[in-house]
């Protein structure tokens, strides 16, 4: 018994036969049993991906068609060739339809399912019990991992681990065996991979280094090339398959390197949020990355590697090809696309594994022999701390207005994260301090860009400020909520807004623009009640007409859009053609 399990008096109950895989799916599970109550969508991919495409999930008989067409159901030019998360929302809806209750109940199940087979593959990876036990929890209470579970559309990358995984297991057996039946397992969990995700293509690479460099396998052994064969068979395949589903494939291939190698700096970054777990981003744009918490940690495991008594090199090597192996292919993205792309956290899953291998082939049970006594005390502290973090984050995905405004306040520099002022009615007191800030008079039906991004966080700081001292100015909670919106932080502009309605109950515009506010977050429910509450304070309001006139289209309530265009034009305002049009060929 090492030293671990001899100051943990109770490590029989936690280790012995099956019993860590019901720890494991307790504790994996505990962080995020809150995202079941969730009742609303984010409106980040999950809801197109549903509800939107719900018809081509609803049935059992569409899995065959998953197969022939990208993850968007798009018919042609899609780039996400995605069959079994197509498959995998398939089994949700038939939980629970399109209400998110049964999308993340199996996000979570899937989430157990990883952590089970990380603790399996590192224990054939000959780490100790203990040890496999311990950095497992890590990966099970981590917060950089949650945006994977808690997030509907991040689902592909906790499902890809559970295939890699599973392959990777069945390859070990199927050395240590020489039995077809776990070649055979190991193809058809590869081939699963591939279908779940293109950054699957690398593990056969790692298969073979493994196979090489730590299990001292010939190279032209009948092992490699029946796995070389197969792998072979299976890329041609898929190739065939995603060719037929017309996806969008990769133009230029040089160009396609060279956009990964330019962004290979991010991988630091990455590799921060796994020893510095703090100040985590949905999809952060490279601008707003920062890497200074990725070379610190790179410094201290560097530091750690030369203190440790025993440095298992191939292993080392392993976990860190690992890490870079799954996250390099995300770096790439289409060049063609003017918007800057972002780096969405949940892709640290996988390759996260790989750090875990790095961190468990060290060895300190000599030079730290005296905080032996206190190892229970870390660990319970360590995985309670994580544990807190990831339940935590996982409210930024609770709603359209919560992931909005996370994603505004991470990502300040994004271009898609600012709202078009103008769609709002501006209050008074944002005019002013516009003109103050540009030295200027703006006239209230101007329709150009108002301020530019350094000014609205400036004025955003300067109503903060004026708050303080008048806490009871219906007008400047206006001006704060309509700035607010401008930046995209959707949640605080809602704070703002209910308690401006709160001190002038009165004022049709506010019920106006919180409208706007909730149509663009997507909670158009909310949007339908606040406009028909401004219509009830100033029937005059055309443009509220106008708006529902919009969200009833939408909605497929053609009679009550078309009395709104007519109620819109008899109040004088402009009804584009084209929804007259679209609304009389529904109606008619």
């Amino acid at each position: 018994m090492n030293s671990l399990e001899k100051h943990f008096f109770f490590s029989d109950f936690f280790l012995r036969s099956w019993r860590p895989y019901i720890w494991l799916t307790l504790i994996a599970s505990l962080p995020y049993l809150q995202i079941l109550t969730f009742p609303e969508y984010t409106y980040y991919d999950d809801h197109f991906l549903i509800v939107d495409n719900f018809s081509h999930i609803d049935k059992w008989s569409n899995a065959g068609h998953a197969f022939l067409e990208d993850v968007s159901h798009q018919g042609q030019g899609g780039n996400l060739y995605r069959p079994l998360l197509t498959i995998s929302f398939i089994l949700s809806a038939k939980i629970s339809g399109t209400t998110p209750f049964g999308y993340h109940l199996i996000d979570i199940i899937l989430h157990c399912v990883s952590c089970c087979l990380l603790f399996i593959a590192l224990q054939m990876l000959d780490y100790k019990r203990s040890l496999s036990f311990f950095g497992t929890l890590v990966f099970c209470v981590h917060p950089a991992l949650a945006q994977a579970v808690a997030w509907i559309a991040g689902r592909n990358d906790s499902l890809l681990a559970i295939f890699i995984l599973l392959s990777f297991i069945t390859y070990i057996k199927y050395c240590s065996t020489s039995l077809m039946m776990w070649y055979f397992l190991h193809l058809l969990c590869f081939v699963c991979a591939m279908f779940i995700k293109e950054s699957a293509i690398m593990l056969p690479l790692l298969i073979l280094f493994y196979s090489f460099h730590l299990k001292n396998e010939k190279i032209f052994s009948l092992k490699t090339v029946l796995l070389i064969v197969g792998w072979g068979i299976i890329l041609f395949n898929w190739h065939i398959l995603r060719s037929a589903s017309m996806v969008i494939p990769i133009g230029n291939k040089l160009q396609a390197t060279t956009t990964v190698i330019s962004n290979l700096w991010i991988s630091i970054y990455y590799f921060g949020k796994i020893f510095w777990p703090f100040h985590l981003a949905f999809a952060p744009i490279s601008t707003d990355i920062h890497i200074t918490a990725g070379i610190i940690s790179g410094c201290l495991l560097l530091f750690a590697l030369l203190l440790s008594k025993r440095r298992d090199w191939k292993y080392i090597i392993f976990g860190l090809m690992w890490f870079f192996a799954f996250l390099i292919p995300t770096f790439y993205y289409n060049s063609g696309v003017h918007t800057p792309p972002k780096f969405y956290e949940h892709r640290i899953y996988l390759s996260f594994i790989g750090i875990l291998f790095v961190l468990l082939s060290f060895s300190y049970t000599k030079r730290l022999g005296y905080l032996k006594r206190y190892f229970p005390l870390i660990l319970f502290l360590l995985y309670i701390s994580l544990g807190w973090l990831s339940y935590a984050h996982t409210f930024n995905f609770k709603n359209s207005l919560t992931l909005g405004e996370y994603d505004a306040s991470t990502s300040p520099n994004d271009p898609r994260r600012y709202s078009d002022i103008t769609r709002m009615n501006i209050p008074k007191k944002l005019y002013q301090e516009i003109e103050a800030k540009q030295g200027r008079s703006q006239p209230q039906e101007s329709n150009c860009n108002l301020v530019s991004k350094e000014e609205l966080w400036e004025i955003i700081d300067e109503l903060k400020n004026q708050l303080r001292s008048n806490h009871n100015d219906p007008g400047l909670y206006h001006a704060l909520a309509v700035a607010c919106f401008a930046r995209g932080l959707f949640l605080s502009s809602e704070k703002y807004f209910l308690m401006a309605s709160q001190e002038n109950p009165q004022d049709a515009s506010i019920q106006y623009n919180l409208g706007i506010l909730y149509y663009s977050a997507q909670p158009k429910m909310k949007a339908e009640k606040v406009w028909q509450q401004a219509l009830r304070l100033d029937p005059t309001m055309g443009k509220v007409h106008l708006n529902l006139s919009y969200l009833y289209y939408e909605s497929g309530q053609y009679q009550s859009a078309w009395v709104h265009c007519q109620k819109a034009m008899q109040l004088g305002i402009t009804v584009p053609s084209s929804l007259l049009n679209e609304i009389r060929g529904k109606i008619s």
